[in-house]
């Protein structure tokens, strides 16, 4: 009897342990770096970049399935650490504070440097003035400006507002301030309006030159060493352009999955190459080669 009990809890261990096992192969083979399905929140004004590289990326992986979740950035952060999305798109590394809420929820962030970029402002064609200075801007946005300005973002919770934000130290911005509902928006309202500063990331300016540079013209920014500045990539990666920023990706795995293996593609070539398409600076120099001829 005591010889058959045994027998009987040995199988029920040995299927037990076999289940556990079929099951951990099928998550594994369900989702890898290259198949399975995901969700990554990502602000506007990142959405056709993401397009971009989610397109070429499932191209090339058929089993892999990527949903972009489009929300503000303060949005998208907030929704990844409750692990509704596995991904997300950020200009900024997650907080310590923000790290160890993720980590209670199982989340272990790994951030991804994908490219730089810049915050630009925009402002009505007819406006004489489109030179700051680094500390005027500062004025601006700390309510302490003389100049009659309005101010204007292409949404709430945008990363723009959160930039500056954190680079001034503030809670909250000037209550005359406000944000449109989209960049289209946006630019519609600077160029209606001539005492008005559109605020967007430069990947919206280059990403819309065409139909910017009809309505609106970009503001210089006067650096320390007296000299302005555009929104270049030459400026922004030197730092000469005081308002860039680093975009990244977050994922929360804490095994190879899809998500990290979308992180890793937009650090190759191929995904550099898609981020300087798409109006951003590539966070990899990529090496060129060139033959040099003796003989001429």
């Amino acid at each position: 009897m005591k010889r058959n009990l045994f027998f009987l809890i040995a199988t029920a261990i040995i299927f037990s342990c076999s289940a556990k096992k079929n099951k951990t192969e099928e998550t594994v083979v369900g989702d890898t770096p290259n198949s399975g399905v995901i969700s990554i929140a990502v602000d506007e004004s990142f959405l056709p970049l993401l397009k971009d590289e989610t397109s070429i990326f499932e191209n090339e992986n058929p089993k892999a399935k990527i949903e972009l979740v489009n929300l503000s950035e303060s949005k998208g952060i907030q929704e990844f650490l409750d692990n509704k999305n596995r991904a997300v798109i950020t200009t900024r590394k997650l907080t310590d504070d923000e790290i160890r809420y993720g980590k209670q929820k199982d989340l272990n962030p790994l951030h991804f440097f994908i490219a730089f970029d810049a915050v630009a402002f925009i402002m009505n064609k007819n406006n004489s003035d489109s030179v700051f200075t680094v500390n005027e801007i500062s004025e601006i946005f700390q309510g302490k400006s003389d100049k009659k300005i309005s101010v204007v973002f292409n949404s709430n919770g945008s990363g723009e507002i959160q930039f500056f934000k954190n680079l001034y130290l503030l809670k909250n911005l000037p209550s005359d301030f406000f944000a449109t509902r989209s960049l289209a928006e946006l630019i519609n309202y600077v160029s209606s309006h001539q005492s008005a500063i559109g605020v967007i990331g430069i990947n919206n300016l280059l990403y819309n030159t065409d139909s910017l540079s009809e309505k609106v013209k970009i503001i210089a920014i006067k650096n320390a060493d007296g000299n302005k500045y555009y929104p270049t990539e030459t400026n922004i990666r030197s730092g000469y352009y005081p308002f860039r920023r680093e975009v990244y990706i977050v994922c929360g795995e804490s095994w190879p999955g899809l998500g990290t293996g979308f992180a890793k593609f937009m650090t190759t070539d191929i995904g550099q190459t898609i981020i300087r398409r798409a109006g951003l600076i590539p966070a990899r120099l990529s090496l060129r080669m060139i033959e040099v001829k003796k003989d001429f």
